[in-house]
């Protein structure tokens, strides 16, 4: 199953030259981890929570001053939109990210999340072993 179908489209993004400030209001008003860093229309890094965390908070910075592009990351990991969900899951496991933006084409076209792709594995593991041993609790506690 192609990654594209559990896509994020509506990518928020920012510029490195955005205060970290910036770019933690508008995570925070979109209920989101991250944001892609743009630089024209072409993604050049990501800002995460982790990257506020380590990067800025931790280093008694003040977000107000620190740029994005300061701290992002800039080892932009992404994702082909052709990719099957387990491939994805497997990049996002073994470099130990949690949010990847989604390329078709070298374009940006959406954001996938950790959470959102062991919401598609966790379905497909409940939906075969469910069917496969009747209506069971799979909560662990049985």
């Amino acid at each position: 199953m192609e990654v594209q179908k559990y896509i994020t489209k509506d990518v928020k993004t920012c510029r490195e030259n955005d205060s970290v400030s910036f770019a933690v209001e508008k995570m925070a008003e979109n209920d989101i981890g991250s944001i892609i860093v743009i630089k024209k229309k072409m993604p050049i890094g990501i800002f995460s929570e982790r990257d506020l965390i380590k990067r800025v908070i931790s280093l008694g910075k003040d977000p107000e001053k620190v740029t994005v592009g300061d701290v992002m990351t800039r080892e932009l990991i992404s994702i082909d939109a052709e990719e099957s969900v387990g491939f994805a899951y497997h990049i996002f496991v073994k470099n130990n990210i949690r949010h990847a933006p989604v390329v078709k084409s070298g374009k940006l076209i959406g954001i996938i999340s950790q959470r959102d792709l062991a919401k598609v594995i966790d379905e497909r593991f409940y939906v075969t072993y469910y069917g496969k041993y009747g209506k069971r609790d799979l909560s662990g506690e049985y």
